[in-house]
Formats: C-alpha cells, sequence, structure tokens
C-alpha cells in the first residue's frame, strides 16, 4: 500500500519535464505503436506519424525528446532516440545500452516496406546510414558554393542542414566505435 502512494505521488512529477506545448502535440503520437520512415507506400507519401513528430521535435528540447525516448509510445521512442543522435546528444549512447540490455522489438514502415526488428537495430541504421547523409550534405554545399544546384537540390542541402548541423564525421565516428563496445557487451 505504501508503495502504490510513493508512486502515485512521483508518477506526476516525472510528466512535469514536459512543457504544455510539448505534451499537447506528443498526444497524437502517445499510443502508436509502430514507426514509419519520412515518406510511406509505393507512392511515397509523407508520413503523417513522421511529421507529427516532426513538429513535436521543433519545440522539443533535448530533455524532453530523452524522456519520451524512455517512457514515450514505440513510435516517440525510436523517433526520439534518432533526435538525439542528429543532435548530437551523448545520452543516445544511454538510450542504445538501455535497449541493448532490455530488448524491444518494434514494427517499422519504410517506403512501402514492413519490418520488426529491435530497436538498437534501428538505431544502429541510424548512425551507420548518417555516414552518406553526411557525404550527401559535404557535397551539395561545395555545389552550393559554386551555385550548381537547382532548387530541388537547394532544398535537400537546407534539410540535410537543418536535421545533421550538430554532427560531424568525428562524432559520427565516436557513437559508431562506442556502440561497438555495448555489442560486444550484449552479444
Amino acid at each position: 500500500m505504501r508503495l502504490k502512494i510513493v508512486f502515485i505521488l512521483l508518477f506526476p512529477l516525472c510528466n512535469a519535464q514536459i512543457s504544455d506545448n510539448v505534451r499537447e502535440l506528443s498526444k497524437s503520437l502517445d499510443t502508436i505503436s509502430y514507426a514509419e520512415s519520412p515518406h510511406i507506400d509505393i507512392d511515397g507519401r509523407e508520413s503523417k506519424i513522421y511529421n507529427y513528430f516532426k513538429k513535436l521535435s521543433k519545440v522539443a528540447n533535448n530533455d524532453e525528446l530523452y524522456f519520451f525516448a524512455k517512457h514515450g509510445s514505440n513510435s516517440l521512442k525510436i523517433y526520439s532516440s534518432q533526435e538525439l543522435f542528429k543532435r548530437n546528444d551523448k545520452r543516445f549512447l544511454e538510450l542504445y545500452r538501455f535497449y541493448s540490455e532490455n530488448p524491444m522489438l518494434i514494427n517499422y514502415q519504410a517506403g512501402c516496406t514492413k519490418s520488426k526488428k529491435h530497436i538498437t537495430q534501428f538505431l544502429n541504421d541510424e548512425v551507420y546510414g548518417t555516414d552518406e547523409i553526411l557525404t550527401m550534405r559535404d557535397e551539395l554545399t561545395k555545389q552550393n558554393k559554386n551555385r550548381k544546384l537547382e532548387n530541388l537540390m537547394k532544398e535537400t542541402l537546407l534539410e540535410l542542414e537543418e536535421n545533421y548541423r550538430n554532427l560531424t564525421r568525428k562524432d559520427l565516428k565516436f557513437y559508431q566505435r562506442e556502440m561497438e563496445k555495448i555489442d560486444r557487451d550484449y552479444r
């Protein structure tokens, strides 16, 4: 009985770290048990679920994202973890370790392909896929300086710069090295 009272008193404090605006934006993702890539289905239409998260991520701070990565719905867990990586928040590695210790399967739709994998596999894909993204960002930046980009490519560059502005290749190598250490601990 005493334990229940303590839990009831502490639970509101856990949620207290989330601003009202972010809490309101998270409601649309609160019960979603799967995640989607930015574009889904054969026609490549934009994912509503992913777009809900992008709106949330524009106003959420890193502490709020960390809270969702640990305590949110499955979609919030994966999206928030990935966003913390893009923001170069080292707590991403805590999350990677946590989900290595506590494996969790998540359904994910990328394009028209659906899969079910452990959250660490999706996080691993995010980190190792970023090398190609940084290469594209760097190449587009060079072309843009030489005024060789068309409008669509300029939009792509702006999106890449916005999403990966805090990550360098040095950061990426650090994450890869640390994740490999964690993987060795849990094989």
